[in-house]
């Protein structure tokens, strides 16, 4: 499975989406701002990154950008409630985003979507012919 870091302002969703996550077999990583993100990018390397858009400390597209030196393989899922950049924009200014997804989020379409990030272009295909 994919090891996951996780950006969530909201203590309650943080605990929710780790909960979903570790239940379906992954090992993740949880950060409240964007400061304790950047220092878990320094000391692991994730699959994946799932990241709250809108946070107390700002935008998490800092991380996200961050990540593209320190997880270049790393996907990221950016969840948000908000109608900043309703026309994919993120795709744009970040170029590891995968997805965008909108809060609420429900956690089986987080879990799959996570699977998905980090299941490579080949296993798909082979998966599909099966």
């Amino acid at each position: 499975m994919a090891v996951v870091l996780v950006l969530e302002d909201d203590p309650g969703l943080r605990f929710m989406f780790t909960e979903a996550l570790e239940s379906a077999g992954h090992t993740v990583h949880a950060a409240a701002d964007n400061d304790q993100a950047m220092s878990m990018l320094r000391r692991m390397i994730p699959d994946v990154l799932v990241l709250d858009l809108m946070i107390a400390d700002g935008l998490s597209t800092d991380v996200a950008n961050y990540a593209v030196y320190s997880a270049p393989s790393a996907g990221v899922i950016f969840m948000t409630g908000s109608g900043l950049f309703p026309k994919g924009e993120l795709f744009g200014m970040s170029r590891n985003a995968r997805l965008v997804l909108r809060k609420p989020v429900d956690v089986t379409e987080l879990t799959t979507m996570v699977a998905h990030v980090t299941t490579p272009t080949d296993e798909m295909s082979l998966a599909q012919i099966e």
